[in-house]
């Protein structure tokens, strides 16, 4: 099995970063702005002195003209915790180049930049209706690798509710980092309220969505065999046999343009991040071109 990272794709990320749009609360020692003022070289603000405050902190200069004691506020700076959410139902097993390559070369790369920018992070398989915690909380470089190793030997399979697999962790994290949910979003299931539930810990949310070139623009014509990737054996109800004709095409294509704008109009309702991506782009594409312009990679 081809290993999905190797020393040029590391050597691609060294001069990137993941993009944190607001503030957020972490833990002690890392290289992210905070909400709350700290003891960082870089200046943030002023208050007035209450009794109890360090005295190294006050600012004499402006004693000197205002004859009121301010205290200097700094940057805190916190390490956050990164949580990347892989769908891993046969939909995603599917395409050519296949969908889940591309899918877990990105989870790869998002673990190295959070652990680039000393911050943490973990990675999580959708399965059914659960979440299966696939790396634990990943700090270091050392750490990085083996959870990338972890990728290498994910299986795919069956189908995926994603509300249901994220609203199952208790602890999702509250207030301090990204959440990154990788499918393609091509479900019958609900997965809106996963983003909801996201949002209500006060997450900062994006949603990447991979298809196929064949799922973006059919090439089918004539009669067909439809085989669900996530069917149990020929006999189940979701294969269909039918004929592809012009009409067929435009109903597909009318359809998938309804679920992308229902797609985008939920994300943009909620200000949550949204990159749709195909599996044959480049990875360098991906990341320096889409990512970038989406605003998830700096």
């Amino acid at each position: 099995m081809k290993s999905i990272i190797d020393d040029s794709f590391i050597a691609m990320l060294e001069s990137r970063d993941l993009h944190i749009h607001q503030p957020l609360n972490g833990l002690f020692g890392g290289n992210r702005r905070a909400k709350a003022y700290g003891s960082s070289m870089e200046f943030a603000d002023y208050r007035e002195y209450t009794p109890g405050d360090d005295l190294r902190r006050i600012d004499w200069n402006l004693y000197a003209r205002f004859e009121k004691l301010f205290l200097k506020l700094y940057v805190d700076e916190r390490q956050l915790h990164h949580r990347f959410y892989l769908d891993a139902s046969a939909s995603m097993d599917w395409g050519t180049p296949n969908k889940s390559h591309i899918a877990r070369k990105l989870m790869a790369a998002l673990g190295f930049l959070s652990v680039q920018s000393m911050d943490r992070f973990s990675y999580y398989a959708l399965r059914e209706n659960r979440c299966e915690n696939l790396s634990h909380t990943v700090v270091g470089r050392e750490a990085f690798y083996n959870a990338a190793n972890n990728l290498n030997h994910m299986r795919f399979y069956g189908e995926c509710d994603i509300g249901k697999a994220i609203n199952s962790l208790e602890k999702p994290g509250k207030d301090d980092g990204l959440s990154v949910i990788i499918s393609d979003f091509l479900t019958e299931y609900d997965w809106k309220s996963a983003v909801d539930y996201l949002l209500y810990h006060k997450r900062e949310v994006y949603l990447i969505q991979i298809l196929s070139r064949d799922e973006l623009t059919p090439g089918l014509s004539g009669r067909v065999f439809m085989l669900d990737s996530e069917s149990s054996d020929e006999d189940d109800i979701k294969n269909q046999r039918f004929e592809v004709n012009r009409s067929a095409i435009k109903a597909y294509e009318e359809a998938f343009l309804y679920h992308q704008n229902e797609l985008k109009q939920f994300c943009e309702s909620r200000g949550v991040g949204l990159i749709t991506l195909s599996s044959d782009d480049s990875i360098e594409r991906i990341l320096f071109m889409k990512a970038t312009e989406e605003g998830l990679i700096q």
